[in-house]
C-alpha cells in the first residue's frame, strides 16, 4: 500500500512519547478469525506486572461463597475427584476401556490426557501460582517463555512477530464498539478452561473488578485490518 511504511514511521513515533495513561483509538479493526469489525478504545501505556499484581489480589479474595455463586451461576464443576477425558482417545478409554499398545506415542497421549475434576478454590489458587510463577524468571512456564520469545519490543505498546515479521499494538483494552458482527462459532471448552473462564466472568460481571490480565489485547497493524489508529490528539490513516 502507497504510503503505508511511512505512517508506520510516523505511528511509532507517536507512541514512543507515550507517558502516563494514554487512550488510543482504533477504527475499524477486523478480526480475521471472526470477521467482527469494531472500534476500540485503548490503554496504549500500561505495566503489565502491576496488571498481575491486581488480578492476584482479586483471585485471592474469592471465598466460598463465591466459589459455590460461580457453580450455581455458570454450570462449571465444582468437585474433585471426578475422572474425564481431556482428549478423544481418553474419553474412549474411560467408555470402552480399550487403550493403543504399551509403549506407543498414541498411549502416552491417551493417559495423557485422563484427567480428575478439581474444586474452583483450587482452580483459582493454580491460576495465582500460575502468574506468580510467570513473574519469576526462574519459574516461568515453557509457553509463556514461547510466547515473550516470538515477539521483540518496537517501542512502548508495539512489538513485532519475528517469525510473521508483522507489528502488532498490545494494549489495555478500555471500551469496544461492534460496528459489524462476525461469526462466532461455538465453543466447547474441556472442564478446567470452563472452570478458569467462569472465574473471569464471575469477577467481571458480578464483582464489576475484571481481572487486569483479560484486558489485553493484540492489534496487528496492517492496511487491510484497520482504518485509522487515534494516538494524543494525533490521527494516522490507513486506508484512502
Amino acid at each position: 500500500m502507497k504510503g503505508f511504511n511511512a505512517q508506520i514511521q510516523r505511528l511509532l513515533a507517536l507512541f514512543s512519547v507515550l507517558t502516563g495513561t494514554k487512550f488510543v483509538g482504533i477504527r475499524e479493526y477486523i478480526s480475521v478469525k471472526t470477521g467482527e469489525v469494531a472500534n476500540f478504545v485503548i490503554n496504549a501505556n500500561f505495566n503489565y506486572g502491576n496488571a498481575i499484581d491486581s488480578t492476584v489480589e482479586i483471585l485471592k479474595s474469592l471465598t466460598a461463597s463465591d466459589f459455590q455463586a460461580i457453580e450455581a451461576k455458570y454450570g462449571v464443576v465444582n468437585a474433585e475427584g471426578t475422572t474425564y477425558g481431556s482428549n478423544a482417545g481418553a474419553k474412549l478409554y474411560l467408555e470402552t476401556g480399550k487403550i493403543p499398545k504399551e509403549g506407543t506415542k498414541a498411549r502416552v497421549k491417551v493417559l495423557a490426557g485422563v484427567k480428575e475434576t478439581k474444586r474452583l478454590a483450587t482452580v483459582c489458587a493454580e491460576m495465582v501460582q500460575a502468574f506468580l510463577d510467570n513473574q519469576n524468571e526462574e519459574t516461568r512456564s515453557a509457553m509463556s517463555v514461547a510466547q515473550s520469545e516470538a515477539y521483540e519490543r518496537i517501542t512502548k505498546g508495539v512489538k513485532r512477530n519475528i517469525k510473521s515479521q508483522k507489528l502488532h499494538i498490545w494494549a489495555m483494552a478500555h471500551s469496544k464498539e461492534v460496528l459489524i458482527e462476525g461469526n462466532y462459532p461455538e465453543s466447547n471448552p474441556q472442564i478446567e478452561t470452563a472452570q478458569k473462564s467462569a472465574i473471569e466472568r464471575y469477577c467481571r460481571d458480578i464483582l464489576n473488578t475484571q481481572l487486569p490480565t483479560t484486558k489485553y489485547r493484540n492489534f496487528v497493524i496492517e492496511p487491510d485490518q484497520l482504518s485509522e489508529v487515534k494516538v494524543t490528539g494525533d490521527t494516522v490513516t490507513f486506508i484512502g
